[in-house]
């Protein structure tokens, strides 16, 4: 039975006030009436206002009583959230200490709540200074957020990418209590990102490579060339040199032994320029059937020579006969600065075409320089 609805109280009270009157029955009888029936109208009166006082107390007390059962109930189904949630969230005191670990975070890094609690959070994390800066912005501001971070999963050593965002924690008096961590697992996304550059660097590569050699195409090229002549308008003092190479009588070599053997001929010749050139400055590129074009920044001509010689005497080695190489080499000059850069490039592979062309006349297997060289 609810304490609300009286019961067992209103029964008890309409029973003292019974025993009440017939007290004050006694007392009248035996004394005098006023005094008997006042008497006992007084302590029925009070026990009528008792038995008031008593329901609407305990009626308070039931509410109260209710009324934390309902906290409880909320405190215990938001702690349920929390830990059941497939999100990372995590919480640490003042000092930076974890306090709460949830099951998404048991299974992001890979450690249960026992192995972390206590410890300092900047120990989860590939980077402790990255935590550091992130909670010092949290200090300043009340909330920091990562979009990456790197963690390393302590069971199987796999390296996991997540999102973080970091808030404050208050107590009711609006006090510091700590600071919540709301993480996400972006691993798959770092994948397929990863996978996705991967793709573009490929498909540039292909839009920028010759199929045959892989070396650069002619394409690339001409947009490399542009650049350099570029950064030359800005650092006019750095030298800047080119090569064109063409292989002599290439078309006897391929009629003669077939365009399998002349294909092999080019793939080989395109292994020895990467083979001779700076890896990190200088390119080669396939510049259109049997020539070739070297492009070497901060090398004047006696720099190229030198290059270009070791070209031709590997080249030799391979005894392809009846080929050879003629190779023509071009330096950037002071007065190209001035004009357009589409006119430059063209106007400086021209000087090493007809350095090219002249050893080509003399017969061919050596090196020759643009004019004024």
């Amino acid at each position: 039975m609810l304490i609300g609805k009286r019961g067992w109280k209103t029964s008890l009270a309409y029973t003292l006030v019974v025993l009440f009157g017939l007290c004050g029955a006694f007392l009248a009888h035996k004394y005098h009436p006023f005094l008997g029936y006042g008497f006992a109208a007084a302590l029925a009166g009070l026990c009528i206002w008792l038995h008031k006082q008593a329901g609407t107390f305990l009626e308070d007390l039931q509410v109260f009583s209710l009324k934390q059962k309902r906290l409880e109930a909320k405190a215990w189904y938001f702690e349920s959230v929390i830990t059941n949630s497939g999100n990372i969230i995590f919480t640490t005191d003042v000092e930076h200490r974890i306090l709460k670990f949830n099951r998404g975070s048991e299974r992001a890094f890979g450690m249960s709540q026992t192995d972390v609690l206590g410890k300092e959070v900047h120990a989860l994390f590939a980077s402790p200074v990255e935590i550091s800066a992130l909670l010092a912005r949290v200090d300043e501001t009340g909330s920091a957020e990562a979009p990456e971070l790197l963690i390393k999963q302590a069971d199987s050593g796999e390296d996991i990418w997540i999102s973080l965002s970091v808030a404050r924690m208050l107590n009711r008096d609006k006090e510091v209590i700590g600071e919540v961590f709301n993480c996400s697992n972006i691993s798959k996304r770092k994948h397929l990102e990863s996978q996705l550059h991967e793709k573009n660097e490929q498909l540039l590569r292909l839009v920028i490579t010759d199929s045959l050699t892989g070396l650069h195409n002619v394409r690339h090229l001409n947009a490399e060339l542009g650049r350099v002549i570029r950064a030359q308008k800005r650092f006019p003092n750095r030298p800047v040199s080119i090569a064109l190479i063409d292989v002599d009588k290439f078309k006897v070599y391929n009629d003669s032994k077939g365009h399998q053997a002349g294909d092999h001929l080019l793939v080989m010749l395109g292994n020895i320029f990467m083979s001779e050139i700076r890896q990190e400055m200088d390119s080669a590129y396939r510049y259109g059937g049997d020539e070739f074009v070297l492009l070497l920044p901060d090398t004047k001509s006696e720099g190229a020579k030198v290059i270009c010689e070791r070209i031709l005497s590997a080249f030799r080695r391979l005894r392809v006969d009846p080929t050879s190489l003629s190779i023509g080499i071009a330096q950037y000059l002071p007065s190209d600065e001035g004009k357009e850069v589409h006119q430059a490039v063209k106007e400086f592979i021209q000087r090493a075409d007809e350095a090219m062309y002249a050893v080509k006349e003399q017969g061919g297997d050596a090196i020759g320089f643009q004019r004024g060289d």
